[in-house]
């Protein structure tokens, strides 16, 4: 990784030595820039330091195990004056023009809080994974997840979605534990059957579940022949009292019926 700093120098006349330095919380020392940059009154530049992070072996094993703190220094110093060890970014050994020395901090406990962390092959794949599966499963989870009774050639959509917040739920946990190898796989599971049962929607139209839709079918015709129910009741009900009607002791018929 490279840090960059970009320097301006005020009004003051005389040289003025740059150097930076990087440390980490697993460092006892500051990594520094190798030779210094000179800048004069006025002048404007940029400062660069490269880190190469270690390899998570060794000492630095455990090193994706948490996240990290650093410290950025930016060391502004005239030509001529010296630093001492035991003072902290501000130094009073004045050098011609009688101008101390001093720098500029740089910290991950200041704002914006940015702190480091190192991730591992297994990880970086695991997140890559897990970012994919997650925007479909919710987006999945949205619109099967809330029917009442799944339409027509979703069953197995909802089967591969099921399946893929299982092995989601397995990949976290994994992962909470520090076991990023499984983790990595359970995230890719996961990724596989929130694909599968986007896919299976895709093809409801050359491939529609009959099971499901006769489901949906007899669900259907229950509703209607229930409404189909009231009516014939309802009809019913008009003929009985008709029939009452004219059954009463009141009643008599218009003429007699012809034979």
């Amino acid at each position: 990784m490279t840090f960059n700093v970009i320097f301006t120098a005020n009004s003051y006349v005389y040289q003025r030595n740059l150097t930076m330095g990087i440390k980490f919380d697993w460092m006892t020392n500051f990594q520094n820039t190798t030779s210094y940059l000179a800048v004069y009154a006025g002048q404007t530049l940029t400062v660069t330091l490269a880190y190469q992070i270690p390899a998570l072996t060794g000492q630095y094993s455990g090193l994706n195990q948490q996240a990290h703190t650093w410290t950025l220094q930016l060391w502004d110093m005239p030509s001529t004056a010296t630093w001492s060890a035991s003072t902290y970014c501000y130094d009073y050994n004045y050098a011609p023009p009688n101008v101390p020395p001093a720098c500029r901090s740089f910290t991950s406990n200041g704002y914006p809080y940015h702190s480091l962390a190192v991730y591992s092959s297994a990880q970086t794949s695991s997140y890559n994974s897990k970012l994919q599966a997650s925007a479909i499963i919710t987006s999945l989870n949205s619109v099967l997840g809330s029917t009442i009774s799944p339409a027509p050639g979703t069953s197995s959509a909802i089967a591969s979605l099921a399946q893929a917040n299982t092995q989601m739920s397995l990949a976290n946990n994994a992962y909470a534990l520090g076991d990023f190898a499984t983790a990595q796989t359970d995230y890719q599971n996961a990724l596989n059957d929130a694909n599968a049962a986007q896919s299976s929607l895709a093809t409801i139209g050359g491939g529609t579940d009959a099971a499901t839709f006769t489901s949906i079918w007899l669900d259907s015709v229950a509703i209607l022949l229930g409404g189909i129910g009231a009516i014939m009741v309802g009809f019913a009900g008009f003929k009985y009292l008709r029939g009452k009607t004219r059954a009463l002791p009141s009643y008599t018929a218009s003429s007699t019926p012809k034979a």
